[in-house]
């Protein structure tokens, strides 16, 4: 087990914080904040946040109940640049074209990529580094789950953990879009003449905690360079498969107003739709990125280190 393991017991605060309150929520993953509004953010608070979520993977705050513009200023927190999606319906008619509304109803009908583990866009160059959501109404039930890319890696036998330093991976959107039966059918056109496509490592390396995260999910994950079909789909289910150990997830029941921010090189995130029925499942999203960061190893180091261990 990793250091930051190490310290965390059920119900303990983490005493390294001075600016708000920091409970662990799991051994291996998630703490909740308290004593900190996102609206009301100091430089020195703010500091202090980026560390907590660089050391607990994601963090979640009760009762924050932020206006769009306070949601996109606090996913500045953490990135020089928003997302705007590429297909997702956003509060661009409100002016605020970063903000990707999450909604829906009736889940025997609805389509959505959300109850699967995945990153978020994967198929960039650049993909979000954090995001930041928000719920306004969340059935019983309808819940966001998390896992440990990290752990998800430290929990392979070593011989797994040097084949999958060894691969790259391909991963589209298109691909996510008809794999998954999301896309609405006039935006189809538009995803492939986007290109959005990228070549990522299996496993990188984390740019701010130095973490090996297994970085494959079951969203844009298209192949495996250098395999057939039929083995990349083995190696990608296995990693998915890796992503599920409950030992490294945490779950967030939601509350109107609460706020989760997520590190999205570091864990996979699976929203549970639950048995929504007549119910509205409503929340709203901000994701930070930086065109100066984009997944990456140094493979020979990465792999050298592993097999000294």
């Amino acid at each position: 087990m990793n250091a930051v393991t190490e310290i965390r017991a059920a119900g303990s605060r983490d005493e390294t914080f001075q600016q708000f309150e920091v409970t662990p929520a799991t051994p291996v993953l998630g703490a909740y904040i308290s004593d900190l509004h996102l609206a009301d953010i100091s430089e020195a608070a703010a500091q202090e946040l980026r560390r907590a979520l660089w050391r607990y993977g994601v963090l979640f705050l009760r009762n924050q109940q932020l206006t769009p513009a306070q949601l996109s200023k606090a996913g500045r927190l953490f990135g020089p640049q928003l997302e705007e999606h590429t297909f997702g319906k956003t509060l661009v008619d409100e002016g605020y074209p970063e903000v990707l509304v999450i909604e829906q109803m009736q889940s025997d009908r609805a389509k959505t990529t959300t109850d699967i583990w995945h990153h978020d866009v994967t198929a960039r160059q650049h993909p979000n580094l954090v995001s930041v959501l928000q719920a306004s109404e969340v059935p019983f039930g309808a819940d966001t789950m998390w896992t440990s890319a990290a752990a998800a890696f430290e929990w392979l036998p070593q011989a797994l953990q040097v084949l999958y330093l060894s691969l790259d991976v391909e991963h589209d959107t298109t691909y996510m879009a008809l794999r998954h039966d999301f896309a609405p059918a006039d935006k189809l056109a538009e995803l492939v003449a986007l290109g959005e496509t990228a070549v990522h490592p299996a496993v990188i390396r984390h740019p701010f905690n130095d973490r090996l995260c297994l970085f494959v999910g079951n969203g844009y994950t298209k192949r495996v360079h250098g395999y057939s079909a039929e083995q990349g789909e083995h190696l990608i289910k296995l990693a998915i498969e890796q992503a599920k150990i409950p030992e490294i997830q945490v779950r967030l029941q939601w509350q109107p107003g609460d706020v989760a921010i997520w590190d999205n090189l570091g864990t996979l995130h699976y929203g549970v739709t639950g048995d929504l029925r007549n119910q509205r499942r409503l929340l709203h999203r901000v994701a930070a990125w930086s065109p100066d960061i984009r997944p990456s190893l140094d493979r020979e180091a990465a792999i050298a280190a592993v097999t000294a261990a």
